[in-house]
């Protein structure tokens, strides 16, 4: 099974100058928990998660339309799958660097979509080929557990 048949294609974005309240609100009004921040040219340069912008706001005495989203991502490792990788090379990208996304990129390096843990547990219960269900306890296992 390759990551292009477990990934989120329908993806919501912003740019690094964007406000947390800005990806707050992407986050809300459409249900989701990590948005990718994506240069001009359409590659992600990070991600934000929702405790992302809470603990922003909380260590910096911030309110969340004074942070950007550059201020989040600044400094951290970005991990990335490919469309055509092997489940099992973006369970063990995520199992290593205890992360519960991965933004999919194409071979130019432009964000196609997106995988989350989520994906993944919703399509081991589907029993597919080439991901378990043991593949799928084991990662969340490595990303759930305490940091």
């Amino acid at each position: 099974m390759r990551v292009s048949d477990v990934m989120e294609r329908d993806v919501r974005t912003c740019s690094p100058d964007d406000s947390l309240e800005a990806v707050a609100m992407t986050m809300w009004n459409n249900d989701c928990g990590a948005v990718p921040i994506i240069g001009q040219s359409g590659e992600p340069l990070g991600i934000i998660t929702d405790r992302d912008i809470a603990m922003s706001c909380a260590l910096n005495h911030k309110p969340l339309w004074e942070l950007h989203a550059r201020d989040v991502a600044n400094n951290r490792s970005l991990y990335t799958s490919r469309e055509g990788d092997d489940i099992q090379s973006a369970l063990n990208t995520m199992q290593t660097h205890r992360v519960r996304r991965l933004p999919v990129v194409d071979d130019s390096g432009h964000l196609r979509g997106i995988v989350s843990m989520d994906d993944v547990i919703y399509r081991s219960e589907e029993h597919m080929p080439g991901m378990s269900y043991w593949d799928t306890m084991n990662t969340l296992k490595a990303v759930c557990i305490h940091h």
